[in-house]
């Protein structure tokens, strides 16, 4: 541990602190103690000399705290859609978000001020978890069918799944909530501009226009989702393989035509 400040502590039994001209004229740096009695002076006795540590983890939690702080972010919201996916909206409280991420009701409202603000976190979470991992540019070094094949297990990897029920949760509630309505209306509007974008950006190389584009992968989403609330009906176990092949082929007959 670095060392800093000393002090020389005298021998007596009782000692006041040198006033403050006294100390800037110590060059050493030391702080003199003395008796505080009536025609006392300062003994010339061997000072003991006691160190004052310094401690050396001040100014060193920021990063630390700050890390702890987004991964306590990023729990709640798991939780969040664990909780939606598992008990549905009606039964969805901020005390089982709390349970589910295994931190205190105070933390949660440290994050999410309110239970509607958690819905929308979960439900942006859930809405950006179908952002493609490859480049437009990766994607057309390969074949049409190939990148169409890709996009595909890719949407139906999410929307087939227990985190897709989550949304569908969300997304029935906040029809009747106007100011939640209006918050998700606008991120999703403003995240489907941006995929319709990269979209036309993966088949530029096809000459199609983006009228013609745009309207394949809507149609394409509308079906994944048909399918996911199917296997809510009717179980997980139902098997829509056949469906989603069918659905590749059109695509791909379509789209590399």
């Amino acid at each position: 541990m670095p060392l800093t400040k000393k002090r020389v502590l005298n021998t007596c039994p009782r000692y006041y602190f040198q006033r403050k001209t006294e100390h800037s004229k110590n060059h050493s740096g030391r702080i003199l103690l003395c008796d505080s009695g009536a025609g006392s002076h300062v003994k010339t006795g061997r000072p003991k000399i006691v160190t004052e540590k310094k401690n050396s983890s001040a100014g060193k939690t920021s990063k630390p705290q700050q890390e702890r702080s987004a991964e306590t972010h990023q729990k709640l919201i798991r939780a969040a859609i664990s909780v939606l996916a598992q008990r549905g909206y009606a039964n969805f409280s901020t005390s089982m978000v709390a349970e589910k991420a295994k931190v205190s009701r105070g933390a949660l409202q440290y994050h999410f001020q309110t239970r509607d603000d958690i819905l929308v976190a979960a439900r942006d979470y859930v809405a950006r978890a179908l952002n493609l991992p490859w480049k437009p540019e990766t994607l057309r070094e390969r074949p049409v069918d190939e990148r169409i094949r890709m996009i595909i297990d890719h949407y139906w990897t999410f929307i087939g799944s227990k985190n897709y029920i989550a949304a569908l949760e969300v997304r029935l509630y906040e029809r009747f909530n106007r100011s939640m309505h209006k918050t998700l209306l606008e991120r999703m509007n403003k995240l489907t501009g941006e995929r319709n974008a990269e979209w036309q950006e993966i088949f530029s190389d096809t000459g199609l226009s983006p009228d013609y584009l745009i309207p394949y992968r809507l149609y394409m989403l509308d079906c994944l989702r048909g399918l996911a609330l199917r296997r809510i009906e009717q179980g997980a176990g139902i098997n829509v393989t056949p469906q989603i092949e069918i659905l590749t082929d059109l695509m791909i007959k379509r789209i590399s035509s």
